[in-house]
């Protein structure tokens, strides 16, 4: 009986990510998008160098359609909640996942990430790193506070020796939750907005410091390429849709 509910669930979930990834490639091929400063993958890609695409919570739905396939990319995707339908939809979408949660941004919170593998998932991350594999990372944490930048993606920086580049993407049209992220729908036959940061180094011998220097860097420059992409897509910054659709 058991395993007879659990194999219904999986099917549950595995329609339900092929469907969501259906429509994430739908809002690609129909949206107008206009990519700024491209380049900068493309001189990774064409390097055959690795890095780390950041971006902030809730402005990462469509971005796993812009990466090429041929170079490989794994995402952060946590083992809780709504993980297994956000894995199944990054599978359909030609990108691999390390599941874990977030790296703290503190001692103080090592004693929240029991059980949700954030140390493991940073050494997964460092190892795919070495391994020629990007990766794809949220750089701020859940519960919030949304828009500020944690420590871990800069320590995966310092201990692969690989550099984050920002990135974020959006559309005219789409509908915007109220939850802690603002998590952004991207809706179809839209304009979009694909823009690329420059890239942003940590040294492996980094002090206190030096690391902080970097989170702050890495804060501005999500909140630029972010910034940027509205501004194509006609917005203002920090625009809110309080969970309606937006023309």
């Amino acid at each position: 009986m058991g395993s007879g509910k659990t194999k219904k669930s999986e099917t549950l979930t595995t329609l339900v990510a092929w469907t969501i990834a259906l429509f994430i490639r739908l809002v690609r091929r129909t949206g107008r998008f206009e990519i700024r400063r491209g380049d900068i993958a493309a001189r990774f890609w064409a390097e055959d160098k690795p890095f780390v695409a950041a971006t902030w919570h809730g402005q990462n739905m469509i971005l796993p359609t812009f990466w090429h396939n041929w170079r490989e990319m794994r995402i952060l995707v946590s083992k809780h909640g709504d993980g297994e339908i956000v894995a199944g939809v990054m599978h359909f979408l030609g990108v691999g996942t390390i599941r874990g949660a977030g790296v703290p941004k503190g001692e103080e919170r090592v004693h929240k990430q029991k059980g949700k593998g954030g140390a493991g998932a940073l050494r997964a991350m460092v190892r795919a790193l070495g391994e020629n594999i990007s990766i794809g990372l949220t750089a701020d944490l859940p519960p919030g506070p949304a828009r500020r930048a944690g420590e871990g993606i800069v320590m995966l920086a310092r201990l692969s020796g690989h550099p984050i580049v920002p990135v974020a993407a959006t559309t005219r049209a789409r509908i915007q939750l109220d939850n802690w992220d603002r998590f952004t729908i991207n809706l179809p036959f839209s304009r979009g907005a694909l823009v690329w940061g420059e890239p942003i180094y940590v040294p492996r011998d980094a002090t206190p410091e030096e690391i902080e220097a970097a989170r702050l860097r890495v804060e501005d420059g999500l909140n630029a390429v972010a910034r940027e992409a509205e501004e194509i897509v006609g917005r203002t910054p920090h625009q809110r849709d309080e969970g309606a659709v937006a023309h």
